[in-house]
């Protein structure tokens, strides 16, 4: 069922690729487009159901199926084999890649029982409240009183994957995101393809996505799934530009980037913001050059402009919503310190970008980078919009500068990974090609980027096997246990107390597997996930955080403790030993509290009226 179910989500883009894809490019282009196309046709068509109102049921899903599958077989029939015979031994080196980087990815979260971290709780309630529902929800009741109005790319993939596989839902995020972040690769070759135009750059840059930076695979220690989804479809969309600006692709070209900008919009919202900071930059780096002829130049970017427009206008019903309910907004905001000093004695935020693009090996990586681009740009070998728009993200990076708000330095540090490793590769591949000319031996450029890049894997593999932040797993095997017995133990309107701790912007998450319940168990705790923060209804998410904050102090059955009992309607105690404020052997003597449940780390307990 689990290969059936990645079958089932490959059909769209497999559908759409077959009528509409290229024939005469590289296989691996081809796969990662299959792939992106995929991913924004299931949001698409989630987004399209949604607004008439059509819940989804297994025969709609198998009718969809047949469907896909004849348009496949037709259009093999009508167009031809997707692949043509030249090129389908670089098919096979290619799945040969992908196969590696998904047993790499599935190897890095072999130790995890649910998706890591604060993140994955509210994706596990999306994904749960989807399958509930049958299709994208109004609101996301009973769990949470509130509307849904979240970048939903991944989850309704996720939740599809899920559905037709069988499998229990954190099995499902952690195993398909590790295959979609596998897939990074791919569409980071897919953009080196359309930025170089030779397959060497580009192999080098997508070997090291894979194997050698931390970021993206660091992504499984934060459950940043929806990412994932948005890094898969950014680069194919500026890929997809690129290549409609070189050689106009008039239909084909022109619906297939509003296809992928549809996804992109719909995936994640920071990726959203890149491609459009992306787009304006190569609209003015290709238009004002040619102000002298403004009506052909507006002429050849036409099919850029109309690919923005209608990927825009198919999202736009959902953008609108998430406008309708969402108090976040974006602009230019300044990170600029207050002195001079500052800069030298606030290292704080420096520190923690350094981490974040660690370890040693990615830190040589990123001069390296900066030489590439800086040589590609003055030696005009390469498209400057891509270099620009490289160099903001790298400013941007920077704690005490100008950034896009609300997205944070550490933001633009974690996606950074994307020109680094394009620049490097182009470097490595330059610098072959260099060596092959003085020595007029061809295979010495190819030798180059392979002997750089193995290098590369070699030093950071090893770097790169444990992967994930000890700090930011929440679970172990006693939370899970007790995860079960309170999905089979408790009614269906329990209210648990947690531990808690400070999280974003005021708001309050669990310390332990407490802060699963809500999500896994379908069970309210005081801090319902951290998702409560995105409701509409502030005094609600004020008293929620007032809660959190409350409860963070606890530490026996004081009059606090009571207080926030009788508040929240709370009926049950969940404790982990040595987490949290707090703790069993506070609880032993109090009054009205019984211990209904105890493995050898979790505590639970019912609150017994008298």
């Amino acid at each position: 069922m689990i290969i059936l179910s990645f079958l089932i989500l490959l059909l769209p883009g497999l559908a759409w690729w077959t009528w509409f894809g290229k024939r005469d490019q590289d296989p691996l282009v081809s796969l990662g487009q299959i792939i992106g196309f995929s991913l924004a046709l299931i949001a698409v068509f989630a987004e399209s159901l949604f607004l008439m109102h059509i819940r989804v049921s297994s025969t709609l899903i198998v009718i969809v199926s047949i469907i896909l599958v004849t348009l496949i077989i037709v259009g093999i029939l009508k167009k031809g084999i997707p692949f043509p015979k030249q090129y389908r031994h670089y098919l096979w080196l290619g799945l040969l890649f992908f196969a590696a980087a998904i047993t790499f990815r599935l190897y890095q979260s072999r130790n995890l029982l649910l998706p890591n971290w604060v993140d994955s709780q509210h994706h596990y309630l999306i994904i749960r409240t989807i399958i509930e529902q049958k299709g994208l929800p109004e609101t996301l009741s009973p769990y949470l009183e509130m509307p849904f109005y979240y970048h939903y790319g991944f989850h309704s993939a996720a939740a599809l994957f899920t559905a037709v596989s069988r499998l229990p839902i954190g099995d499902a995020i952690i195993l398909l995101g590790q295959v979609l972040n596998a897939a990074i690769g791919l569409s980071v070759y897919a953009l080196g393809k359309s930025l170089f135009n030779d397959w060497r750059p580009a192999a080098a840059a997508a070997l090291l996505v894979s194997f050698v930076t931390r970021m993206p695979a660091y992504y499984l220690s934060w459950g940043r799934y929806t990412l994932i989804t948005g890094i898969i479809l950014l680069p194919l969309a500026i890929g997809l530009a690129l290549d409609n600006l070189v050689k106009p692709q008039q239909k084909r070209g022109f619906v297939s980037l509003a296809l992928l900008i549809a996804g992109v919009l719909l995936s994640h919202y920071f990726t959203a913001v890149l491609l459009a900071l992306f787009l304006a930059i190569l609209a003015f780096a290709y238009l004002i050059p040619r102000w002298s002829t403004p009506l052909t130049a507006v002429i050849d970017f036409s099919s850029i402009l109309g690919g923005t427009s209608l990927g825009t206008a198919i999202a736009l019903p959902w953008l609108l919503r998430v406008a309708r309910y969402s108090s976040a907004g974006t602009g230019i905001s300044s990170n600029l310190p207050g002195s001079i000093s500052a800069i030298f004695t606030e290292t704080g935020q420096y520190d923690y970008i350094t981490n974040l693009l660690g370890p040693i090996s990615n830190h040589i990586l990123i001069p390296v980078a900066l030489v590439g681009l800086i040589l590609a740009l003055v030696l005009r070998k390469s498209n400057s919009a891509f270099g620009i728009w490289s160099l903001f993200l790298g400013l941007a990076t920077l704690p005490n500068t100008l950034t896009l708000r609300p997205f944070r330095p550490d933001h633009f540090a974690i996606i950074l990974y994307l020109p680094i490793t394009l620049w490097a590769g182009w470097l490595f591949w330059w610098l072959g090609e260099l060596l092959a000319r003085k020595f007029k031996r061809n295979w010495l450029s190819t030798g180059m980027v392979s002997a750089l890049v193995a290098g590369w894997i070699a030093w950071s593999v090893p770097l790169n096997l444990d992967i994930v932040n000890s700090r930011t797993v929440l679970v172990d095997q006693n939370d899970m246990d007790a995860l079960d017995w309170v999905a089979e133990n408790t009614p269906e309107d329990a209210r648990f107390f947690i531990n808690t701790t400070h999280w974003l912007s005021g708001t309050y998450r669990g310390v332990d597997g407490g802060g699963w319940i809500l999500p896994y168990t379908g069970r309210w705790t005081i801090v319902p996930t951290i998702f409560y923060g995105f409701s509409p209804d502030k005094d609600n998410v004020q008293e929620l955080r007032g809660w959190g904050e409350r409860a963070s102090r606890v530490n026996t059955c004081s009059e606090e403790f009571w207080a926030l009992i009788e508040e929240g309607d709370l009926d049950w105690i969940y404790i982990k030993e040595g987490i949290g404020a707090l703790q069993p052997m506070e609880l032993a003597g109090c009054e009205e509290i019984e211990e209904v449940y105890a493995n050898p780390r979790i505590k639970i307990y019912q609150i017994v009226a008298e």
